[in-house]
């Protein structure tokens, strides 16, 4: 039986491009598709393991609380291909943020969701 964790708060798609560096491995890792304060959905040019741990940036456009980038450890839950595309959506519950990080990336909901 999957463990499913059931979201608490609406996701808030982005009308913003944020690109997220993945900062272990190094290189571009994809870009937000929307948030909440819990998690993030990704869309990537490969297909990311489920039940992986990710150290991730986000690339803000502007700065937010002091600095252009968000500092968090996420955990992917889910993957699927895009249809008719090379690409994939992965969903990612986040394990690991500053008080700051968290600040930064609830600032970015608000500025940049539809």
């Amino acid at each position: 039986m999957k463990d499913i964790i059931e979201r608490k708060h609406e996701r808030k798609e982005l009308n913003q491009s944020i690109p997220i560096l993945d900062v272990i491995n190094g290189g571009e890792f994809g870009e937000l598709v929307n948030a909440t304060i819990e998690g993030i959905m990704i869309i990537t040019d490969k297909e990311i393991p489920t039940q992986s741990i990710y150290q991730l940036s986000l690339q803000l456009p502007i700065e937010i609380e002091g600095s252009n980038t968000v500092e968090l450890g996420a955990d992917c839950l889910w993957c699927r291909k895009v249809e008719n595309f090379h690409r994939y959506w992965s969903g990612f519950h986040i394990i690991d943020a500053s008080d700051t990080a968290m600040a930064q990336l609830e600032e970015l909901i608000k500025h940049y969701s539809k």
